[in-house]
């Protein structure tokens, strides 16, 4: 089945159950898809779990899907990329997170960098990681990922370091690093991405305290919504796309 009929609706499911759609997944399925009733499509719950399912109802505001059978589980990616993101302004932050999603991390860490340059109230966080967690998904849905990432609240550097489980390769893509090498042995990267003004001195300390790995792009100097991608890809390449 295209992976365009396959949506993310949070679990749990029951076979048998119908669950009514609200109005925008209504308004696709119908409208832009022209699905009719009895046609069948996909839904996941985001930890792995994929159901087959067939259109009971086609309604533009208020379509009704009726869970048919499930499909085999998909057991968790554990060599997943994660990656550690500065709080960035607006739709910059919406694309980074969605490109990171696409390309496979199952952590996203928020970071609250010296030179983040935002600042959300508890009420306008709230609001944003609902907004994130739903980039997120859409993201999922993009591109078959069946486990949907884990969010983190924002917090400090030091914080996130002191956090870091055993098994993870810290790595940092800044400009004084050396060139990213074309194979490296990582059994599960977290690239660690600045904001727009680059980490500061301290918090260049921090990493040299610990030892972790500095690499460069090349000499190209990237902006913070775009080095996501270009990171992960190339990590991602130089470990073999391990899943």
């Amino acid at each position: 089945m295209s992976r365009l009929n396959r949506f993310y609706v949070a679990g749990p499911h029951q076979i048998g159950t119908t669950l009514q759609l609200d109005a925008e997944r209504s308004n696709y399925l119908c409208r832009v898809l022209r699905m009719h009733e009895g046609d069948s499509l996909d839904i996941f719950d985001g930890e792995g779990g994929l159901y087959r399912c067939a259109l009971q109802t086609a309604h533009l505001k208020r379509a009704v899907i009726e869970i048919l059978k499930p499909m085999p589980l998909a057991p968790q990616p554990t060599l997943a990329p994660a990656i550690a993101l500065s709080l960035l302004k607006g739709q910059a932050m919406d694309r980074a997170i969605q490109q990171a999603t696409e390309l496979g991390v199952q952590r996203i860490w928020l970071l609250n960098a010296a030179r983040s340059n935002t600042t959300l109230t508890n009420q306008r966080l709230a609001q944003k990681l609902d907004h994130w967690r739903r980039i997120i998904a859409a993201a999922c849905e993009q591109c078959g990922q069946l486990w949907l990432p884990e969010l983190l609240q924002p917090m400090s550097l030091s914080q996130c370091l002191a956090q870091l489980p055993e098994p993870v390769t810290p790595l940092i893509l800044d400009p004084s690093g050396e060139v990213l090498p074309s194979a490296v042995d990582m059994a599960q990267p977290m690239v660690f991405i600045g904001p727009e003004g680059g980490w500061n001195d301290a918090e260049m300390a921090l990493f040299e305290q610990r030892h972790i790995t500095v690499y460069r792009l090349g000499d190209s100097i990237l902006r913070a919504e775009t080095m996501p991608a270009v990171a992960l890809a190339l990590v991602q390449q130089a470990r073999g796309w391990p899943s």
